[in-house]
């Protein structure tokens, strides 16, 4: 007769004496505790290196301009030095003219079509065209990051205020106001006896874009002085250039004392033209830093490269978990001056120590610029 198992089965909680239940219960609720806390911890940890989101490679839509290169290497370089190597980009430049808009509007419904992960906008008019239309089509769970150079974003209706955009939006922004002040400034310390500050505008000036600068300039002028001395035309945009060469083969020296160059024209490479056009009469010129490599002799602006680091810093922050409207708009981190010291030759004027001392860059000539934002070697 073969032997017989014997198999011992613990007696139920129930059946256990009432210290050993209750000594087995309150070990088991500490073990379950200690699981549910040590979860939570690991889940607090890796969500504050930002190790929850997707390890799919991000999408991003970018929407800029030929100028606008160096914002964009430092937002793609700090991208990529925040740990997204793999990001895919999807990139459209808009060229300033009639349908600059229209393109606009078909670049960001083409990006959302393509289901990025953000979408990137060197210019208000680009980030306030996203908001539009993600919010027309339903899809404000797209972020926008973008930076404003020549407007401010709450009147010009991109976001609600500084504090907290009100909608998927967020970026960083010029403070206009130093910068017109600041060049205006320049001027005077180059010439003390500065009156007359050329500036070409209707017909030549895309007021979406630069519109805004054109009042500031209005507005601040008369505390240095100057009188704004206006080239205008109403000619239909596509003549713009052959209407700026006709009037500035009209000019001649003494007419003004300088060039303030707005950004934003008929005539794409009206930056050179006017920049040619200040060393023939032997005046400063000022312009954006964007259309620097291609003409004037000095510029103030924000520094581009920081700029677009600063915006690569906030759509980490909405990759890891944080709403657009929670990071507060913010101006850029720096201004710089940048003097074009072989044109100032041509033209005969001399920058005072006062500036050359300030100054974060001396260029000879615009082989210092990157490739991608000059149109002439």
């Amino acid at each position: 007769m073969s032997p017989v198992s014997k198999v011992v089965v613990p007696p139920p909680v129930s059946a256990m004496p009432q210290h050993a239940a209750r000594h087995f219960s309150t070990w088991a609720l500490a073990a379950a505790i200690l699981m549910v806390a040590t979860a939570a911890l690991a889940y607090w940890y890796v969500i504050s290196r930002g190790e929850v989101a997707s390890n799919a490679p991000k999408k991003v839509g970018i929407l800029s301009f030929r100028q606008f290169n160096d914002v964009t290497s430092g937002f793609k370089a700090e991208i990529m030095r925040l740990g997204y190597e793999d990001a895919q980009y999807i990139e459209r430049l808009a060229v300033p003219g009639p349908t600059m808009m229209d393109d606009i509007r078909a670049h960001v419904r083409e990006m959302i079509a393509q289901d990025v992960d953000a979408i990137w906008a060197s210019l208000e008019m680009q980030a306030k065209t996203a908001v539009e239309i993600t919010k027309e089509t339903g899809r404000t769970d797209i972020p926008i990051v973008f930076l404003a150079r020549f407007h401010d974003p709450v009147e010009y209706g991109v976001i609600e205020s500084f504090q907290s955009s009100g909608n998927n939006a967020t970026g960083v922004v010029t403070n206009l106001q130093e910068i017109v002040q600041r060049s205006l400034e320049f001027f005077k310390e180059i010439n003390p006896d500065f009156k007359r500050l050329g500036v070409f505008t209707d017909g030549f000036l895309v007021a979406d874009i630069g519109g805004e600068i054109l009042v500031e300039v209005n507005k601040q002028a008369p505390n240095f002085g100057m009188e704004i001395i206006e080239y205008k035309t109403n000619v239909p945009p596509p003549e713009a250039e052959t209407e700026f060469n006709r009037i500035a083969a009209g000019m001649e020296k003494g007419e003004i004392d300088g060039l303030y160059h707005i950004p934003g024209h008929f005539y794409g490479m009206q930056e050179e033209g006017e920049g040619k056009l200040a060393i023939r009469l032997g005046i400063p010129m000022v312009a954006p830093y964007e259309d620097l490599p291609n003409g004037g002799l000095f510029s103030y602006s924000d520094d581009f490269g920081e700029s677009g680091r600063q915006s690569a810093g906030i759509l980490d922050q909405i990759f890891k978990g944080t709403k657009p409207a929670d990071i507060p708009v913010r101006y850029g981190a720096n201004n710089i001056l940048t003097l074009m010291s072989g044109r100032a030759r041509e033209a005969g004027v001399t920058f005072p120590d006062s500036m050359l001392f300030i100054a974060k860059n001396i260029y000879d000539d615009n082989s210092a610029f990157e490739t991608e934002s000059k149109v002439h070697e």
